[in-house]
C-alpha cells in the first residue's frame, strides 16, 4: 500500500511539473506548545504549487509562552486544495519534529497534523491565508501567513499562478 501511494504522488508531481510555482511566506501563529495557556510566535514557509489541486513544501515555526518554554518546529507538509469551486479552501497534512527549549535542555518530539485554511489571492501573486491546525503534541493551532508566489515556468507566469 506504502509503494502506491508514493507512486500515486510521484506520479502527479510527474504529469504536472510544467505548472509550478513557488509560494514563500512568512506570518504569526497562536498554539498550545506550552504546559498551560498558549505560546505565540511566527512562521516561515515555502511550497511548490504542484498543479492546482496539490502543493508541497517545508514549514519553520517557533513560539514562546513568554514564560519558559520556547519551541522550534520544522516540518513538511503535503496540500490539497478542495475542488469545491470555491477558491482558496485547503487541507493539509503535516510532519516534522518538535523541539522544546525548558530551563536550558532540549526535548525533542516526533510532531505530526492537519490544517485546514483559505488562501485569499489578492493578485497574481500575492497572498494571505488564515488556517486552523491540530495534532501532537501542539494540540491546537491558529495562525495567518502572507506571502509571495513566484511562477518557475513561463506557462505559470503566463496564467497568473494559481487559479
Amino acid at each position: 500500500m506504502k509503494q502506491v501511494f508514493i507512486f500515486c504522488l510521484l506520479l502527479c508531481a510527474a504529469s504536472s511539473l510544467f505548472a509550478l510555482d513557488l509560494s514563500i511566506g512568512i506570518g504569526a501563529e497562536v498554539n498550545a506548545n506550552t504546559r498551560s495557556g498558549a505560546a505565540a510566535g511566527g512562521i516561515l514557509s515555502f511550497g511548490l504549487e504542484l498543479n492546482d489541486l496539490f502543493s508541497a513544501g517545508l514549514v519553520t515555526a517557533f513560539s514562546h509562552n513568554f514564560d519558559s518554554v520556547f519551541t522550534l518546529e520544522p516540518r513538511a507538509f503535503f496540500r490539497y486544495y478542495l475542488p469545491f469551486k470555491i477558491d482558496g479552501l485547503f487541507a493539509q497534512a503535516e510532519f516534522g519534529t518538535s523541539i522544546f527549549i525548558e530551563e536550558d535542555s532540549a526535548y525533542p518530539a516526533v510532531s505530526g497534523g492537519i490544517a485546514a485554511g483559505w488562501r485569499y489571492l489578492i493578485n497574481q501573486n500575492f497572498y494571505i491565508e488564515p488556517y486552523l491546525r491540530a495534532g501532537y503534541p501542539f494540540i491546537w493551532g491558529a495562525g495567518l501567513t502572507g506571502g509571495i508566489i513566484l511562477p518557475l515556468t513561463k506557462e505559470s507566469a503566463n496564467s497568473g499562478g494559481r487559479e
